[in-house]
């Protein structure tokens, strides 16, 4: 079954194929209209929806956002968060960084998963030549003529280019000439989204350790998508192989060991009376020395999952979508265009790829020695000038390279851009 929509474009020299409804897919379907390029979306589900609770945009992923012309709509349904602030279960302060510490006006917007796919999926349907629902592809190939894709409904179909954005898990890059290693993440964590009516945490992530095997925070969310109310986004560490053990303890021994964490989420732990009322969710780390194929590219988590530690899978997807647009602008021919991408993201994702697998131990691990490190060394890092600003361009998603310290976003327009009455009057 496939759903079909008009589309804009009467004249068309290309056909592109994009694979997933993410936000990679989506944000790329939007962009690619502006080049008279045809775009088919196929989505294994029949029903497209997001999975998993709240979303931090940076700095970054708003910029492309306003690219987009999305940035007033995301506004009006985030919540801006103005800073990070992480504590031990001993009290002792070990993050604490302000966003207006890196620039005057700068902030960054939590969000319902939700909202933003809609906000995507509404304006990408209005672009697309056809959407296929239900349609998983299960192989895909190419020649020097085009890219085939065949889905298992039995629809085979050509393409000048076929976008792979089908997150984590996919299994389609395999088959490509490309280089990659998948390793499933030990860690994983409890999700919950919340109703907040009093705004609890409201302009902060807030987080709390025990050494680096527990970590627990709340992100406020904007307005959840299904109730029309201000929510915020609940999560718990928990290693992979513990889960099992976890579920067949008594829920109540979890809730008390969180609330004697974090007394001030007993309103909201109260609320959880079984397991599940709790969603697990797993990560994984996806390494490619290239993310194209001739006529193929890979985008979004399928291209370079990685853990959620620093917060930036969607913010990265959406910087995708946009260098995956100006190199199909700079180049008429695919196969160079796709080059030109590859060679253009390298040293951003090669950066916040080796960030995310060095940072990760020191929050999410049994290690004694880590915490031992980062409740020494992290704190400190926030009166340091040269420290703070690699701290906060790494954690606002804007650092190009471990050496380079300058932010590969105009810092300065966005800024005011956030600050706009328009589009910041809810916030």
């Amino acid at each position: 079954m496939y759903l079909y929509f008009n589309s804009k474009i009467n004249q068309v020299t290309k056909k592109i194929a994009i694979i997933g409804a993410g936000t990679a897919g989506l944000a790329s379907a939007i962009f690619l209209s502006k080049l008279n390029l045809s775009c088919d979306l196929y989505e294994e589900v029949a029903k497209p929806q997001a999975v998993g609770a709240g979303l931090l945009l940076q700095p970054l992923g708003l910029n492309v956002l306003d690219k987009l012309n999305l940035l007033p709509e995301v506004l009006s349904n985030g919540s801006a968060v103005q800073s990070l602030f992480g504590m031990n279960n001993k009290s002792k302060v070990i993050m604490d960084f302000k966003y207006t510490d890196l620039y005057s006006g700068l902030f960054g917007v939590g969000i319902h998963r939700g909202s933003l796919f809609e906000t995507l999926y509404k304006k990408a349907i209005q672009a697309l030549n056809k959407v296929y629902l239900g349609h998983k592809v299960i192989s895909i190939s190419q020649d020097t003529n085009s890219a085939q894709l065949v889905t298992d409904q039995g629809l085979s179909q050509n393409y000048d280019m076929i976008i792979v954005a089908n997150g984590t898990w996919s299994s389609l890059s395999k088959t490509l000439n490309i280089k990659v290693k998948h390793n499933p993440y030990p860690w994983g964590a409890l999700w919950k989204i919340f109703n907040n009516p009093d705004q609890f945490s409201q302009s902060t992530l807030s987080q709390r350790y025990i050494r680096c095997h527990t970590m627990a925070g709340m992100l406020p969310s904007g307005i959840n998508p299904n109730s029309g109310n201000p929510c915020i986004s609940f999560f718990w560490s928990l290693k992979n192989d513990c889960y099992n053990d976890w579920r067949n303890n008594d829920i109540s021994r979890w809730k008390n060991n969180a609330i004697k964490l974090w007394p001030q989420i007993a309103p909201f732990i109260e609320q959880i009376n079984s397991h599940d009322d709790l969603t697990f969710v797993r990560y994984a780390d996806t390494i490619m020395n290239k993310w194209h194929d001739n006529k193929i590219v890979v985008m979004g988590d399928a291209a370079h999952a990685m853990s959620p530690q620093l917060g930036q899978g969607v913010n990265m997807a959406l910087v995708d979508a946009w260098q995956l647009y100006d190199s199909l602008q700079k180049y008429s021919q695919i196969e160079s265009a796709l080059k030109n991408y590859t060679k253009a993201r390298k040293k951003h994702l090669r950066f916040y790829q080796h960030a995310s697998r060095l940072l990760t131990p020191f929050f999410q691990s049994n290690s004694k020695t880590a915490a031992i490190f980062r409740d020494l060394i992290f704190p400190p890092m926030r009166y340091i000038p040269i420290a703070k600003r690699h701290a906060l361009t790494t954690l606002f998603g804007v650092k190009t390279s471990i050496f380079n310290n300058k932010s590969n976003v105009d810092l300065v327009n966005l800024s005011k851009k956030l600050l706009r009455p328009d589009t910041n009057k809810t916030l």
